[in-house]
């Protein structure tokens, strides 16, 4: 990484609604946290974990990654951008590349791979991944095909981008005006490989399913 403008970065909570704990309870021999920070230490360089809880601070300090206290409010809200993320206002950087900590099988050149396509630019990117399927509006609009259709086969469907909510590439300075990441007008959208490194762990079952592939990968030595 090197230059000192640049921070690779993210932050864990315990609240989660949808899945508790999921960031520091048992996950296959480790955890979600231990994971992702594990990542950050083979980057090297300008990065960064933020936390509010103690917990956090320790995993930080046993894996070499430097930590960022975040404000308890911070970390038990979902909303404003402004507020979850106010911790960035502090950091000596001028642009950051958010990652997803809640995908286990994100790998270290993935993140190598997105930070080179931001290429020191100061535009906003955000990851995307490619889907060849058939989408409706919940009314029963169809969005990419037509309802003259009278086969469904994908390999012939125009192809949508899926927020793959893995990497968040943006200004500070734009972030503290605006209180967002970007202008929806001007972000460049990345394409990234789908599959499993974009396993988002959401909720309790993706948590069980997540533990099960990542202990059997475990078991034949590929994690």
């Amino acid at each position: 990484m090197g230059k000192i403008n640049l921070a690779v970065c993210s932050c864990g909570r315990v609240a989660s609604s949808r899945c508790p704990n999921k960031m520091v309870r048992a996950f296959g021999g480790t955890t979600l946290t231990d994971i992702f920070l594990q990542k950050l230490a083979k980057l090297g360089g300008n990065t960064f974990f933020a936390g509010f809880e103690d917990i956090f601070e320790e995993k930080c300090k046993a894996n070499g990654v430097p930590f960022v206290k975040r404000t308890k409010e911070s970390a038990f809200i979902d909303e404003p951008a402004s507020e979850i993320y106010s911790f960035l206002r502090e950091q000596p950087y001028e642009q950051f590349l958010m990652v997803n900590a809640c995908m286990p099988f994100l790998k270290v050149q993935s993140i190598i791979d997105f930070l080179n396509s931001c290429s020191d630019s100061k535009q906003a990117a955000f990851a995307v991944i490619k889907k060849s399927n058939y989408f409706v509006e919940l009314d029963g609009t169809p969005i990419n095909f037509s309802k003259d259709l009278s086969t469904i086969n994908t390999k012939k469907i125009s192809p949508l981008y899926e927020f793959a909510h893995a990497f968040y590439y943006f200004d500070k300075d734009y972030f503290v005006k605006n209180g967002r990441y970007w202008d929806w007008n001007e972000v460049r959208y990345v394409e990234i490989p789908s599959g499993l490194e974009v396993f988002d762990i959401d909720t309790e079952e993706d948590f069980k399913i997540a533990e099960s592939v990542y202990k059997m990968r475990k078991k034949e030595g590929l994690v």
